[in-house]
């Protein structure tokens, strides 16, 4: 993705918004997770969903159980809609435990994961896999469902078809060392634990940002699969994306998944899959959604 680290090279959103906040999409959508207004909290368990009704979620749970939708007074996310979309978020308590099959119960976790239904099967063959494609996401944080980010946060990750690893992965809290981050080795300091980072393939930082307790939070990815690149934007409630890293060299083989809510690893860990230590949550954490889109970015075309 050629994109310099001031302008995009070709710049196809409207600035034009549609609401205070809003901004319209205006490159090709590959897969669409904006949340429609009339959506019912009972329809995430079927296939009328934007997301997989399966998974990946605590065993015996239910999507409907694990979504909110938090009211939609405040202004929207960037590119969320006024009377079309609204945002949602993605809770975790302690029976939020993945059970991965024969492999039994992921008990280092507590993860409820969204993937697109479209993204869902077959695993890295569809058009996410190949070109030019921008991943795109807001955040905004609940102050009544902290995060406690004295642990590492998977929040936003493309994970490869064979599960080996991610392509990017967007984390907030303390990296755990086996993750790339400094966590159980001295480096749990208000700087790690309150910020943002986008890693790329080889779990290195390439971005970090402050964990905002108010407000919207955008994030755009672009990765180039020709070229082996991957470049951030980034910006705050209605400002125009912008460029945040070069265009960077990464591993983007593999095929793969977007996921994302929240996957919440343990501390004292080994394996950080089916050991270590979780801290009864008490009532739930949230983290909320807007915004969600991957579009083809062929010819330079990226909506900011």
């Amino acid at each position: 993705m050629r994109i310099s680290t001031v302008l995009p090279l070709v710049v196809l959103a409207s600035a034009t918004l549609l609401g205070r906040n809003e901004s319209a999409v205006r490159c090709p959508i590959i897969f669409d997770g904006r949340v429609l207004t009339n959506l019912t909290l009972a329809a995430l368990d079927t296939t009328t969903s934007p997301y997989s009704p399966r998974y990946v979620k605590g065993e015996n749970l239910t999507w409907s159980s694990i979504i909110l939708f938090p009211p939609t007074t405040t202004p929207r996310s960037r590119f969320d809609t006024r009377s079309i979309h609204k945002p949602f978020e993605v809770t975790i308590n302690d029976s939020s435990i993945f059970r991965a099959g024969s492999s039994g119960l992921q008990v280092g976790f507590r993860r409820a994961g969204l993937l697109l239904a479209d993204d869902a099967n077959p695993v890295g063959s569809d058009a996410a896999d190949k070109g030019v494609v921008t991943f795109h996401w807001s955040v905004r944080q609940d102050e009544h469902k902290p995060l406690n980010l004295s642990h590492e946060y998977m929040n936003v990750w493309h994970e490869k078809a064979e599960y080996s690893g991610n392509q990017f992965t967007f984390v907030g809290g303390v990296v755990l060392k086996q993750d790339g981050g400094g966590g159980g080795n001295g480096a749990d300091t208000p700087e790690e634990r309150n910020s943002w980072k986008v890693q790329d393939a080889n779990n290195t930082v390439v971005f970090r940002t402050p964990i905002l307790s108010t407000g919207w939070q955008n994030f755009a990815i672009g990765l180039d699969y020709a070229n082996s690149t991957m470049q951030v934007l980034y910006s705050t409630n209605g400002a125009p994306l912008k460029a945040v890293t070069a265009a960077v060299p990464n591993d983007n083989s593999g095929g793969g998944q977007l996921q994302l809510g929240i996957a919440k690893k343990p501390t004292e860990t080994e394996s950080v899959v089916y050991d270590g230590y979780q801290e009864s949550i008490v009532g739930s954490e949230g983290q909320i959604y807007g915004g969600v889109f991957v579009e083809d970015s062929s010819g330079g075309c990226v909506s900011v």
